[in-house]
């Protein structure tokens, strides 16, 4: 259950802090919601969820087979309740809200993935997410069967050699090794970054700042040690006036990585920054 009395991102924080098992990756979805847009703390959402569940498990009881199985969900989900991807509006940062998209019924691939796992883990099926590069999926991975599921396509069936050529598609020196750690299931904590990725380049786009900050921030929350999250926390702060934070994450920056192509540039701000903040003193 959600605590309705502790603001978005204090709650963000403490449940990302939780181990893995216990991680509630749509309530952590939510808070990231919840943050953005305001109002209350979306329970409702999670009550919508907790519905579909029980529609869902009516469906399957009764099923062996994880085709017949993946059948039913796929219908109940596209056909009946009519989730799609939001291919008219792709950029639109909503599509990357739980609530909106539970609303909708239109979102991103990783958030429409969000949903359909967490239907899944509610009703102890041995699904996990799939982050291809450029795109996100869904594995259900059964002891006798490997069923490839694509939400934001209506649930469409990939083959591993679909899913395969998605990766030497995107990477084109692809070997054994990248192959492996793409089709790996990807943590908790590792598509909440995503989600938060896709946000803060929707944003970017809109010129809202201060939210593609938020989405930084909170991306750091998850990948502490991430560099260039660091780099874009720096120049989205400058974007924004904040002098001194901006200059400190460039110089951290600057610090950690070293021949990194953009650093002259990167350099050169922060000279312009450090003596902004000295006439400003």
């Amino acid at each position: 259950m959600m605590h309705s009395l502790l603001p978005a991102r204090q709650l963000f924080r403490r449940l990302i802090r939780q181990p893995e098992a216990q991680l509630s990756l749509a309530q952590a979805a939510l808070c990231v919601a919840w943050e953005d847009r305001g109002g209350a703390s979306p329970l409702q959402a999670l009550s919508q969820i907790d519905a579909m569940v029980a529609a869902l498990r009516n469906r399957i009881a009764g099923l062996c087979d994880p085709y017949q199985i993946v059948a039913a969900i796929n219908t109940y989900l596209f056909d009946e309740q009519g989730f799609r991807g939001n291919t008219a509006d792709y950029y639109n940062p909503t599509n990357s809200y739980l609530d909106q998209v539970l609303t909708t019924r239109t979102g991103l691939p990783i958030m429409l993935s969000v949903i359909y796992l967490e239907l899944a883990w509610r009703l102890g099926l041995p699904v996990f997410g799939l982050a291809l590069p450029g795109h996100f999926m869904v594995r259900y991975a059964a002891v006798d069967a490997e069923i490839f599921i694509d939400p934001f396509n209506r649930g469409r069936l990939w083959s591993r050699d679909d899913c395969e050529h998605q990766v030497m598609a995107m990477y084109v020196d692809a070997n054994a090794a990248i192959l492996q750690q793409a089709m790996a299931p990807p943590s908790k904590w590792t598509i909440l970054a995503r989600v938060l990725r896709n946000l803060k380049l929707a944003y970017i786009r809109l010129d809202d700042f201060p939210r593609a900050l938020a989405a930084v921030e909170r991306i750091l929350l998850l990948e502490p040690a991430n560099v260039y999250e660091l780099r874009d926390r720096g120049l989205l702060n400058a974007q924004l006036g904040r002098l001194h934070h901006a200059l400190d994450d460039l110089e951290r920056y600057a610090q950690v990585v070293e021949g990194a192509p953009e650093l002259i540039e990167l350099k050169s701000l922060a000279q312009t920054l450090a003596a902004q903040i000295a006439k400003g003193n």
